[in-house]
C-alpha cells in the first residue's frame, strides 16, 4: 500500500487525501479558525509588542527597541527588574513543591480510595473533589481565616509547636509561599484525584487477581501494574500541573487584597509571581509598560514550552 502511494504524484496524493479525510478537515475548520484568531495571532502580536516601547500613553508613536525590554528585566537595576526577578525566584520555589506534593497526595488518595466500593467510594470521591468546585476567592478567604496569626484555627495550633508564632503568614518570606502552596494543593488535588481514580478503575481486575495468585504484595501490584498502566494519565496530569502552576495568579492576588497596584505581591514581594507582575505593569502604565509586560509574557511562554517539550521528549525516550 505504501509503495502504491509513493508512485502517485503529489497532486494525486493531495486529492486522494482530501477525498479520504475531507469530512474530518471540514469538522476541524471551526477549531482552527478560533485557534488562529484567539491564540496564534494574539501570540504573534504579543511577541512583536515585546520588541517595542509600547505603553498605555503611546499615541501612535511606537518604536522598535529590540531586546531592550528583555535586557532591562534581567539587568537587576531598577524596581521593575528587581520585582520581576523576585517573581521568578518565588515561581522557582513554588512550582516544583506544588506539583510534586500535589501529585503525590492525589495519587496516594486515589490508590487508597480505589480499594473502597460503592457508597464509600462515591462518598470519598465527592468529598475530595468538593474544594475544586469552590471559587478561588472563597478558597483564599477560608484559608486566610484559618491562618490568621492569633485567631486562626490552624495558625494558632501551629504556633503552639513553634511554627509561625505571631507571624502574619501572607506578609512573611517563606510562610507566604507556603500559604499559596497550601491553598493551591487543597483546591486542585481533588481534580487530579478524580482523574487518577478513574484511571485506576479502568485497569482490568484480572491483572490484580493474576498477581495475587503469583503471591505479589500490594506494593508489587502498585509498582508493576498500577503505576505503569497509569503512565499516560500521569503524563497528562504532570504536564497540566506544570502549566497551571507556572501561571499562578488568582490565589496570591486575592491574598494580597490591596487597591494599591504597586503593593501587589505583598510586603517585599514575598507573594509576587510573573503573571501578577505582568498585570501590574499594564495597570500601572508608564514608559514601555505594555512592551515590558509582553516581554514578561514571552519569557513565561518560553519557560512553559521548554518544560512541556522536555516532558514529551522524556516520555518518548521511556516508551
Amino acid at each position: 500500500m505504501q509503495a502504491k502511494l509513493s508512485r502517485l504524484s503529489p497532486g494525486e496524493r493531495f486529492r486522494k487525501g482530501i477525498r479520504k479525510y475531507g469530512a474530518i478537515y471540514v469538522a476541524l475548520t471551526p477549531f482552527f479558525i478560533l485557534f488562529i484568531c484567539f491564540i496564534l495571532i494574539p501570540m504573534i502580536e504579543g511577541m512583536a509588542m515585546s520588541f517595542t516601547d509600547w505603553s498605555t500613553s503611546s499615541k501612535g508613536e511606537i518604536n522598535f527597541v529590540g531586546f531592550e525590554n528583555y535586557a532591562n528585566l534581567f539587568s537587576g537595576k531598577g524596581s521593575a527588574s528587581k520585582r520581576y526577578m523576585a517573581s521568578l525566584t518565588n515561581l522557582l520555589i513554588y512550582v516544583p513543591i506544588t506539583v510534586a506534593v500535589g501529585l503525590f497526595i492525589a495519587l496516594a488518595l486515589a490508590l487508597i480510595v480505589s480499594q473502597f466500593r460503592n457508597k464509600a467510594y462515591n462518598f470519598f470521591r465527592g468529598s475530595y473533589f468538593f474544594p475544586t468546585v469552590l471559587p478561588l476567592f472563597l478558597c483564599a478567604g477560608i484559608w486566610q481565616w484559618y491562618m490568621a496569626s492569633e485567631t486562626g484555627l490552624i495558625a494558632s495550633n501551629l504556633a503552639k509547636i513553634g511554627i509561625g508564632t505571631n507571624t502574619i503568614w501572607k506578609d512573611t518570606p517563606g510562610y507566604a509561599i507556603a500559604l499559596v502552596i497550601l491553598i493551591d494543593i487543597w483546591n486542585s488535588v481533588g481534580l487530579n484525584f478524580v482523574i487518577f481514580s478513574t484511571g485506576i478503575q479502568d485497569i482490568p481486575r484480572e491483572l490484580y487477581e493474576a498477581a495475587e495468585i503469583d503471591g505479589a504484595s500490594t506494593f508489587k501490584k502498585m509498582t508493576k501494574i498500577t503505576i505503569p498502566l497509569l503512565e499516560p494519565i500521569l503524563f497528562f496530569v504532570i504536564t497540566y500541573s506544570f502549566i497551571s502552576a507556572l501561571q499562578v495568579y488568582d490565589i496570591p492576588w486575592i491574598l494580597t487584597n490591596t487597591t494599591d497596584i504597586n503593593a501587589v505581591g505583598g510586603a517585599n514581594q514575598v507573594m509576587l509571581f510573573p503573571v501578577m507582575e505582568m498585570v501590574r505593569n499594564v495597570y500601572k502604565g508608564g514608559k514601555s509598560a505594555l512592551g515590558r509586560a509582553a516581554a514578561e509574557g514571552v519569557i513565561l511562554m518560553s519557560i512553559i514550552m521548554v518544560i512541556t517539550l522536555v516532558q514529551y521528549k522524556l516520555r518518548r525516550k521511556n516508551t
